[in-house]
């Protein structure tokens, strides 16, 4: 994939995790899911 070549093996790793999450779908990033992906990061902080 030649838009990946500029990535970096963990953002590429993102993008397979968002995509097994998603059900293989490319859902639109909406302000709900951005802050439900956030809380779940920042407990992993906590």
């Amino acid at each position: 994939m030649k838009h990946m070549e500029g990535l970096t093996v963990n953002e590429r790793d993102w993008l397979v995790f968002l995509r097994m999450i998603s059900l293989d779908r490319d859902p639109a990033p909406t302000l709900r899911r951005v802050q439900l992906l956030r809380r779940i990061c920042e407990a992993r902080r906590a």
